[in-house]
């Protein structure tokens, strides 16, 4: 008697226990490889670390897309009889993280100050516990034949040891340092970005046309005219020549002042005027000119995106009023000569708010891409010595111990590499693998997992940057599950034969 089939195919009744017994069975490790006589692959490995998803929500369709797609290379070399390894994983996600998790606190009417520091990093971690294993099941209920007993999170112990020794080794061999500099500031999340994190929209803005004693110059942003340490020209714009090198004495809302012309190639002297007023503590351009002609760094805007003590009548306004407020003061005063109402520029917002970012100067952690590396502690192995990550990273390209798949992509590679700028690595959230830095006296500095001997440490409360841990989740999830395999040998990254798609 043969059972009747139903009209409509009902997945629940019964990919769930199909699933399971495939699960259960082990067939989706490495060690339930079996060789088979004459089977050229018998001896070959084949692993996939899977880019972990966000631990902060449900899967969506981009991700049934990598993973269907990685599912079919790996079940395609396990039928081929290669030892495959696909290895699971979940991303805390730092700032997207809190992000996500600062959302769900303004539904409860709740807000991030109401707690402690260790009852957030509690809260958060729960919320993404729930949320790993919805994704999880998810990734089951598509059928993915990854290797469960290896799962990963990088927030997990092992994986955060692993990514503080690479902190520990970069910082000993010259390659991580903190420096004052200036950084990508959100207002509303109160951290740091990186230049991925922002996005550039075009807007029309007011173009602002100021007098500065003798010289006339634009600019879109006269509220941070407090923080001017010098006025630069082109050294090739004939107009101005006789000025470089002097010192101008001019009328400000604050009273008389007196400023050096510079000389510096990074003003066009197609915009505006050709002059431009230096600003070293609020924007990116000025900071690197002020570097250049070592300017006075003169902060006007605090972390909140009010003006500070040192604008007198303006303090405490926000940006936006007091740039109207400066404008209608200096017109009064005879020092706004004319406005361009319609100037069109490219403006850096947060890629979560859409808020305008704040150019800032301030302490930061950053990974030295360019810098030459030293071998301080022997802790870099001798070949590296004397080249930067930037070097090592194109080397390993052109060599191929690094293959880039399809291969016309290698030429992207290279040019991101030939910009690469310093990292800044520091993100002020909770939520995130803790920089293992310990202060004392805003002087001493000591770099260490654990807190030096002594009164008066104080660990750094920022965290690392998400991808500071996940560009390390290739060689650190193979690191930290190598234990569980008579494979072992095979799982260390420095001796693996595993190719990895990432």
């Amino acid at each position: 008697m043969t059972n009747k089939l139903n009209a409509t195919y009902e997945p629940n009744t019964v990919e769930a226990k199909i699933y399971q017994k495939w699960e259960e069975s082990g067939y989706f490790a490495p060690e339930a490889h079996q060789p088979r006589a004459g089977n050229p692959n018998s001896k070959k490995t084949f692993c996939i670390i899977m880019p972990p998803p966000n631990a902060n929500g449900a899967l969506h369709v981009g991700h049934a897309l990598f993973v269907t797609l990685e599912d079919i290379m790996i079940r395609f070399q396990r039928m081929r009889g290669k030892i495959t390894l696909w290895l699971p994983g979940a991303d805390h996600a730092g700032f997207e993280t809190q992000v996500v998790f600062d959302k769900k606190l303004e539904k409860e009417g709740k807000k991030r100050s109401d707690f402690s520091r260790e009852e957030l990093y509690q809260k958060i971690w729960d919320f993404t516990q729930e949320n790993k294993k919805v994704m999880e099941n998810q990734l089951r209920k598509l059928g993915a034949s990854c290797d469960w007993s290896r799962e990963k999170f990088t927030l997990d112990p092992d994986i955060v040891d692993k990514v503080e020794d690479t902190f520990i080794k970069l910082y000993e061999d010259g390659l991580i340092y903190r420096g004052n500099r200036i950084v990508n500031w959100c207002v509303k999340h109160q951290t740091t970005l990186s230049d991925l994190e922002i996005r550039y929209e075009e807007r029309t803005d007011s173009l602002y046309y100021i007098k500065y004693g003798p010289l006339e110059l634009a600019t879109v942003r006269p509220e941070t005219k407090f923080g001017d340490t010098a006025v630069a020209v082109n050294p090739k714009d004939k107009r101005y020549k006789h000025l470089i090198g002097k010192e101008i004495e001019f009328e400000t809302l604050l009273g008389t002042a007196k400023m050096k012309v510079i000389a510096d190639t990074a003003v066009d002297p197609a915009f505006g005027t050709g002059v431009i007023k230096v600003t070293p503590a609020h924007d990116p351009v000025d900071f690197d000119i002020g570097l250049r002609h070592q300017l006075e760094v003169r902060q006007v805007i605090d972390k909140t995106g009010r003006l500070n003590e040192k604008t007198g009548p303006y303090a405490g306004l926000k940006v936006a009023e007091a740039r109207t407020k400066v404008a209608e003061d200096m017109k009064a005063k005879g020092l706004l000569i004319k406005i361009d109402p319609d100037y069109k520029h490219n403006v850096a917002v947060c890629y979560k708010c859409g808020n305008i970012v704040e150019p800032l100067v301030m302490p930061q952690w950053y990974v030295a891409t360019t810098k030459l590396s030293r071998n301080q502690k022997s802790k870099i192995k001798n070949k590296n010595v004397g080249k930067s990550l930037r070097d090592m990273a194109v080397e390993a390209v052109k060599s191929k111990q690094i293959k880039i798949i399809p291969k016309k992509q290698e030429n992207v590679f290279f040019h991101w590499m030939k910009s690469l700028k310093d990292w800044n690595i520091s993100r002020q959230i909770t939520w995130g693998i803790r920089i293992p830095a310990w202060f004392r006296n805003e002087q001493e500095i000591v770099v260490s997992k654990s807190k030096p001997e002594g009164d008066g440490w104080m660990q750094d409360p920022d965290v690392l940057d998400t991808w500071f841990s996940s560009g390390q989740w290739p060689f650190a999830t193979l690191m930290t599950t190598g234990h569980q395999s008579r494979l072992n040998s095979k799982f260390k990254i420095q001796n693996s034969k595993f190719k990895i798609q990432n």
